[in-house]
């Protein structure tokens, strides 16, 4: 609008002490001051607090984090929250860092049979019967002198589909270290 002293979109002007998203470079932050009038590039300036230190922002940079509702007036007292963990070795870590070491364990009678059941999964028909070739052999041998030879055979039928064979590992080293 010629002549019109209003800016063509609102200008974005937070409270101190809002948490804001700093959106280039991305980081979060909190409204320590603000200006009381638009300066430069006609933006109300606003003074952030991040981790890296104070930095200061157009309000054109800058994005609302909104309140989580558990913070809510009545303290998320209807808000029900629920937690699934599943498989081995599930956790949760909150604002720390997992330097665990878990270990399942399967036994040496299911070892072979779960192995069977991964390498049914193999789409490839001659790789599918050569890998359960395979594993019958390093089954049949378990205990023996023979047995190294048998896991190096079928490591290397297996080497296209280690991923699959890969939980398994720990378990036949230790039955190559008889353990």
């Amino acid at each position: 609008m010629p002549g019109s002293s209003k800016a063509p979109y609102p200008k974005k002007r937070f409270v101190v002490g809002a948490n804001v998203v700093v959106k280039n470079p991305g980081v979060m932050g909190v409204v320590t001051e603000l200006d009381d009038q638009p300066t430069v590039l006609w933006e109300y300036w606003h003074t952030i607090r991040t981790e890296a230190g104070e930095r200061r922002e157009p309000g054109c940079n800058l994005e609302l984090v909104p309140k989580p509702l558990s913070n809510s007036e009545d303290g998320g007292a209807n808000m029900t929250q629920n937690t699934h963990f599943h498989g081995d070795n599930s956790r949760l870590n909150v604002k720390s860092i997992d330097n665990s070491t878990n270990i399942a364990t399967t036994s040496n009678d299911q070892l072979f049979v779960q192995m069977q059941e991964k390498a049914k999964s193999i789409t490839n028909e001659i790789e599918r019967k050569e890998t359960l070739a395979r594993l019958d052999e390093m089954e049949k041998t378990r205990g023996t002198g023979k047995f190294m030879q048998a896991y190096q055979c079928f490591i290397a039928s297996a080497a296209n589909h280690m991923t699959l064979f890969a939980p398994f590992l720990p378990l036949l080293s230790q039955l190559l270290s008889g353990k």
